[in-house]
């Protein structure tokens, strides 16, 4: 992706400078990222957030930390445009987030992406049905856990379209 010069690919230094050669490597220890009041605020569009077990790497739309009814969390606007990239420090073989899309929301799509090129080995869309774009009655939560094969393990994931709030990540090696 490129913003005027800013790019967001494996080889943009400023993100292998974040990952500290840590880019493909097996993570040594289960660990969990939470979005702490230490981490409130707007990420904005073409920057990154360096968080103690991730990268927040926002595309062509801001992401933001945030306070919510459950606790903070990692989300977007209101929007059908939201652009956001988790790049874990280390590969990872076990990746579990738990998300929830709010009432009058857009079509989310979720990818998982793999530790070599960043390319989605897995796509999850959450899509709200036609008739009720407007219902702002309730939110859906969800756990995605995914299991990598040895040598195949999970280096970020990727957010785009409508609004999702992330509350936690699980990595284990």
């Amino acid at each position: 992706m490129d913003r005027g010069g800013k790019t967001h690919s494996w080889d943009d230094p400023r993100l292998r400078s974040l990952l500290e050669g840590h880019g493909g490597v097996l993570g040594p220890c289960a660990i969990e990222q939470h979005f702490g009041d230490e981490h409130l605020g707007l990420v904005r569009a073409g920057e990154m957030l360096a968080l103690p077990a991730l990268v927040i790497v926002a595309g062509e739309a801001d992401a933001i930390i945030e306070q919510s009814d459950d606790g903070n969390v990692l989300t977007g606007r209101r929007s059908s445009s939201n652009d956001c990239r988790l790049i874990f420090r280390h590969a990872y073989g076990r990746v579990r987030c738990t998300l929830r899309t709010v009432g009058n929301t857009g079509d989310v799509h979720i990818g998982l992406l793999e530790h070599r090129r960043f390319d989605e080995v897995q796509a999850i869309n959450l899509m709200r049905p036609r008739g009720s774009r407007g219902d702002t009655r309730g939110s859906l939560w969800t756990t995605i856990e995914y299991h990598a094969d040895p040598l195949c393990e999970l280096q970020g994931i990727a957010w785009r379209g409508g609004l999702i709030q992330i509350a936690r990540i699980s990595l284990s090696p």
